[in-house]
């Protein structure tokens, strides 16, 4: 009995998913990474301008997006 509330147990913390991360990419044509924070220096000019968008970091791997070199 205790070793099955064990497995019980652990399976239930195994399906807890942590939160997702959060990213930001720029929404111009030519943009091609994700950044870890909104102040990293490549997306500058692309705050000026009004063009980045906060999206969890799985859906920037599905637009095929790749880390940035400066803040990651």
């Amino acid at each position: 009995m205790k070793t099955l509330f064990i497995a019980l147990l652990a399976s239930a913390f195994s399906f807890a998913q942590a939160p997702e991360t959060t990213v930001y990419i720029s929404t111009g044509s030519r943009a091609y990474a994700y950044h870890s924070t909104i102040d990293c220096p490549r997306l500058k000019r692309c705050r000026a301008e009004g063009h980045v968008k906060a999206i969890t970091l799985s859906e920037a791997q599905q637009l095929h997006r790749s880390p940035c070199g400066t803040c990651y």
